[in-house]
């Protein structure tokens, strides 16, 4: 693999750089209360230099929230892909998810209570459609749990797709 020039690096870092600052800033402020230059103070740069990155405060979140959702999908793959039952998979669900809350409980009761809840996929308010994908996220590796566990015979086939969706959201609820 062709390794990363030195200025696509400075990229990465600066952009990761200012998420971090921002998850610090909207962990102490909330989403509403915290700025732009709140969080390029926090990151040591410029605001000028977090307006290069991001086109505004929604899209910071955005930015929070995606890369939440990459390390969690990588958690619950590794997490989940070596359990053989339909109890262990879960089981393993269960813990990468609750200890993900946690983990940044502040950061996730900063956000999502100013997030629309109603449907949980939503895309009105700041960071509801980033919101809505964890969601989406959650409820696609529950669903291929339960889709498996069935394949195994640890489940009635009976349980169909809104079935598995019904019970993925009482779980990720």
């Amino acid at each position: 693999p062709m390794s990363k020039a030195p200025t696509e690096l400075l990229q990465l870092y600066r952009r990761d750089q200012i998420l971090s600052a921002a998850r610090d800033v909207i962990r102490k402020n909330g989403f509403a209360h915290s700025s732009v230059d709140q969080i390029a103070k926090q990151a040591g740069v410029s605001r000028s230099t977090v307006y290069e990155y991001f086109a505004s405060k929604s899209e910071i979140l955005n930015g929070c929230l995606a890369v939440n959702r990459e390390s969690l999908a990588e958690e619950l793959a590794i997490r989940v892909g070596g359990a053989e039952t339909l109890e262990t998979q879960l089981a393993g669900f269960l813990e990468v998810c609750l200890s993900r809350v946690d983990q940044d409980r502040e950061f996730f009761l900063a956000i999502a209570f100013p997030l629309p809840l109603d449907p949980a996929t939503a895309s009105a308010g700041p960071g509801g459609a980033a919101f809505g994908a964890v969601i989406q996220d959650f409820n696609a590796a529950l669903d291929q749990i339960l889709v498996s566990g069935e394949a195994r015979g640890e489940l009635p086939a009976a349980v169909g797709a809104a079935e598995r969706n019904s019970l993925g959201t009482l779980i990720v609820g």
